[in-house]
Order: structure tokens, then sequence, then C-alpha cells
């Protein structure tokens, strides 16, 4: 008598467990931001976000009920904590302001090092080896500018004219953190 008892309870369980996996699968991300890098005469890269998530080819995170991030960062698996301007984790240390319309953040991401500026006029961004300079065009969102890696062995760095586009909050004057720095991150150490 006892086992069928034990068994229904593990089928009802199961059941349970079943039913939750699928409710969390059944919120869909709808991203509220995109940035996206287009190299001229390569591939190009993106990271969408929204308040909670943010999402793309080598991002995936999600902010927990505490308020860190967690999930997949340049192939990196990171649990990170944003506290009074400063994003941290084992081996992330960033600094993240903004001021007068204009967002900066600066550190160290694995031992290289992260840094970009991004206001009404421009972004410039630095991740490692690899370079965007952009200025803004008309079109809102619109950027345009330079692109370059320099690749291990290479003498010369690559480089390509590049365009980025920031899209949706992205766009906003100031954009939101830490998701802008986190997305525009994953598209450059991607």
């Amino acid at each position: 008598m006892r086992a069928p008892a034990l068994l229904r309870l593990s089928v009802l369980c199961a059941g349970l467990l079943a039913a939750a996996a699928a409710r969390a699968q059944d919120v869909p991300f709808e991203p509220s931001g995109e940035i996206r890098i287009l190299a001229w005469g390569t591939m190009g890269t993106s990271a969408a976000f929204d308040e909670g998530r943010v999402v793309g080819p080598t991002v995936n995170l999600t902010r927990r009920e505490d308020g860190t991030w967690a999930g997949d960062l340049a192939g990196r698996n990171v649990a990170l904590e944003i506290r009074e301007g400063r994003l941290t984790g084992a081996n992330v240390n960033l600094v993240l302001t903004q001021k007068g319309g204009a967002t900066h953040g600066e550190g160290l991401f694995y031992g290289v090092r992260f840094r970009f500026d991004l206001d009404g006029k421009r972004l410039s961004a630095r991740f490692g080896d690899c370079t965007v300079d952009a200025k803004r065009l008309k079109a809102p969102g619109q950027l345009r500018g330079d692109a370059a890696c320099l690749r291990r062995g290479a003498s010369f760095p690559s480089n390509s004219r590049a365009t980025v586009q920031l899209i949706g909050d992205a766009a906003n004057e100031p954009p939101p953190l830490p998701q802008l720095a986190l997305a525009l991150l994953a598209t450059m150490a991607g």
C-alpha cells in the first residue's frame, strides 16, 4: 500500500515541476533596447536587453530577485553585483557613471581592460585590442565610424568602417545601466 502512495506523490511532484518549468519559459523576452555593431564587409553582432535580461549571441544574463545579475557573458559564467555605480564579481570590476547626458564605464573583465564613453555626439569603446569610435548621425540612435582589432600575431590592426545602432532604450540619454554596459561589453568581447 505504501508503494502506490509514493508513486502517486512522485507523479504529482513531477507534474508540478514540469508545470513550473513550462510557466518560466512562457514569459517571452521582449527587449526594450538593443546595441548593434555592424562592421562593413564583415558580420555584425548585437545584444538586446530589457529591465531584467541581456540577451545576444555572446550573452545571456538575468537579473535575480536580489538585484544581482547572473548567466553567461562572453563565454564566461558570471554572477555580478551592482552597487553604488560599481559592477563587480569574480574577475569583473567595472565602474559605471552617468553625468549630464554622458555615460562612462571603465574597468577589467577577466583581466582585459574595457572602457566606453557614450554621449550625444559619439561612442568610443575599447575592449582589449579592439576599438569602436563612432559619431552620431542625424537619424536617432545611428552612429558611424571605425572599428579595429589587433589580432594575435598581426603587425597591423584589421579595421573597417562601422555602423552602430542604438535601438529603443539604448538610445535614451541616459541609457539604462548596467544593461547598456553589459550589452556593449558582450558586443565588444564577442
